[in-house]
């Protein structure tokens, strides 16, 4: 199994630069007067943050789109009766096998790991923007329709980091280019609004071998034009 040996790790960080507000929603089921309807997600320090899970759900959803345009093979989640782990266990799709898989018959884990991304520097206020929901059955205004919904401002920067394990060659192109369309489309809620417009900045490489962690060998680091040049081998 590719979990059985760590042949190679490789530790990607960088930042997400906010181009417009950012609405990643916190679930809150009662809202008392005065606040907004939907807030955004924080942390114990009352700051926003967002989940690793929501900038890998958007990156492979990219990468599977990418896929499907390709004509590569591909399964259809998230539901586990139409992915690999249920129809395709003996040969995962490229995007199950990078991003990994569940089913009746395998599930198999992620070799990339998305950590959750926390801003580089305190943001010392959110904003709340109104809207307006519409009937669209009608096309009018909706009852009860004025909202309010919280988000980060523009120009919040938030670090990135992504981890992955035993990538093969074109597991790596993939993901690149995953990432590289992620970064022209928009992250959270409100998009076809106007919000959650990124701007991804990679900026250095890691990576590591078993003899690293065995004091056998350096880890090789990317940074700058190294990082570039590395990062367009894939």
């Amino acid at each position: 199994m590719v979990f059985e040996k760590l042949e190679q790790r490789i530790i990607i960080r960088g930042q997400i630069v906010i181009k417009t507000p950012l609405h990643i929603g916190s679930p809150k089921s009662d809202v008392d007067i005065g606040e907004v309807e939907l807030p955004i997600l924080k942390d114990l320090q009352d700051q926003p943050y967002i989940p690793g899970s929501s900038i890998k759900g958007k990156i492979r959803s990219e990468a599977e789109r990418i896929a499907r345009t390709e004509n590569k093979p591909h399964c259809n989640p998230p539901d586990t009766r139409n992915m690999c782990g249920t129809i395709s266990p003996e040969k995962l799709c490229i995007c199950c096998s990078i991003f990994g898989t569940a089913g009746d018959k395998i599930s198999v884990a992620s070799k990339v790991r998305f950590r959750d991304a926390y801003p580089t520097e305190k943001v010392p206020e959110t904003m709340a923007r109104a809207g307006i929901a519409m009937d669209r059955s009608t096309g009018s205004v909706a009852r009860k329709a004025l909202y309010s919904i919280e988000a980060v401002p523009a120009g919040t920067k938030f670090g990135l980091e992504i981890v992955g394990e035993n990538l093969a060659p074109e597991e790596m192109k993939m993901l690149k280019a995953a990432i590289s369309s992620a970064a022209d489309t928009a992250l959270g809620g409100s998009t076809s609004r106007g919000m959650g417009k990124i701007e991804l900045n990679l900026e250095s490489a890691t990576v590591k071998t078993t003899k690293f962690y065995l004091g056998e060998e350096k880890e090789q680091r990317f940074d700058g034009p190294e990082f570039q040049k590395w990062w367009a081998k894939f």
